[in-house]
Formats: structure tokens, sequence, C-alpha cells
């Protein structure tokens, strides 16, 4: 394996620890109406765009489920359990140091999120990290998420970079499938919700989904701890 010469990265759960935050809206959201809810579910739903989350859903409780007022009552909870954090998403471990590197490095990298770019943008503001991305694909600028490699490929344009010579960051089971489907190199940074709680009566799951720690790494080519591993990793390759 040669040196890479482009980073893409993921946002939700990869550089910000916005997955529990939304994870907390879900189960508010299965509190109030009343189905279940489990870590396996919300990360077979992660990295997606939101005409597929809502098909997600659709296809986990049944078409007769009214699952657009639970996506919107989600949405709205997203927002207020971060007000309840004071705004902030919080930064994953090693994020400032493997920036610095490709900065330093003169690697070129990009962000490629599923998230609509106004959520990308708070979020960025909110982390003090505005300036820190000057190349974002947002999901309103696809016609076709995760687990298409379309926004990536559409990032890997962007930055001028070779799929072949990418390394694509992702926690979730679809930016992995995206990126292997793209060429690019896969590398996969667990995101770990397994401690959080479950929501065991109401509408049942009717089909338990995939998405456990071990079932995406296997499918991912590359695997690190933290963000710093990565840094550490790109050196070595140099």
């Amino acid at each position: 394996m040669g040196p890479f010469q482009a980073v893409l990265f993921d946002m939700d759960g990869l550089i910000f620890d916005s997955e529990r935050l939304c994870y907390r809206a879900y189960l508010r959201a299965a509190r109030a109406f009343g189905f279940q809810m489990n870590p396996a579910l919300y990360m077979s739903l992660c990295g997606r765009i939101e005409s597929e989350v809502v098909a997600g859903l659709k296809h986990a409780f049944g078409d007769d489920k009214d699952v657009a007022t639970w996506r919107a009552y989600i949405k709205k909870q997203k927002s207020a359990v971060r007000m309840e954090q004071n705004g902030r998403v919080g930064k994953k471990p090693g994020l400032l140091e493997l920036l610095n590197y490709l900065q330093e490095r003169r690697i070129p990298y990009a962000l490629a999120s599923s998230s609509a770019r106004s959520l990308i943008d708070q979020y960025l503001e909110a982390e003090y990290l505005t300036h820190a991305f000057p190349h974002i694909m947002d999901g309103t600028s696809v016609r076709r998420g995760k687990p298409d490699p379309e926004i990536f490929l559409k990032a890997a344009e962007l930055i001028g970079a070779d799929p072949a010579r990418t390394l694509v960051l992702e926690d979730s089971l679809a930016g992995i499938r995206a990126a292997n489907a793209g060429g690019f190199t896969s590398g996969f940074i667990f995101d770990d919700l397994t401690g959080m709680d479950s929501i065991t009566t109401g509408y049942p799951i009717l089909d338990q989904p995939e998405g456990t720690c071990e079932g995406i790494r296997r499918e991912a080519v590359l695997s690190f701890d933290t963000l710093a591993d990565v840094a550490d990793f790109l050196e070595v390759l140099r």
C-alpha cells in the first residue's frame, strides 16, 4: 500500500461526537410515539441522506406507521439536545492532530457528509472549525446517498483526487460500503454506542438490521482506534 494523495472525512460520529446526541433524540421520539429503538437500528441509519433515513424507518416498522411525523420530531429533538449542551457537539479524539498533519504535509482533504450544508456549518461553527474544511460535499448535493459512492466520488473530484489513492474515514456501515464501492480505501473508526439505552416496548422492530462494530470492521480495508492514529499511519507510508 503506497502513500495516499488525499483523505475524505465523514462528519457525524467521525469528526464530531454527534451520534450520541442524535441517538438521544431517537430515544425521545421512541418514548413519545411508542416504538422500539436500539443502537443497532440507529447505526443502520447512520450516514444516510434524509429520504433514505425515512425509508429505513419504514422498513424497520412498516409502511402503516407515520414515520415522517416521528422523523420530524427527531430532528427537532436533535436541536433541543444540542442546545442543552450549550450548542456544542464535541470534537472526536485526534481530529485536530490529524487536520494539522494533513495541512503540514499539504495532503488535500475534504468533508463528505450526508447531512445538509446548513447543519454542517452549524456544527463547524459550534466547534470553532469554520475554516478547517475548505472543501465540503453535503447530502443535498447528491441524488443517491451512502452506500452509493456518489458523495465520495464528487468530493474526490472537488479536490482533484484519484479514488484509488484516497483514504475515506468512516464510522458507519453505509459509509464503509460507499467507500469500497467507489474504489477508495475505507478506514473504519468505531463510534461506540453499545452502552446507551434501548427502548424494548412499543411498535416492534420488524427486521433487526446489520451494523455491529465487528461486522463493519470486517468490511473496512483499514481500522483505527482514533483519528490521531490515522496521522501516524499516513506518516509511516511516506
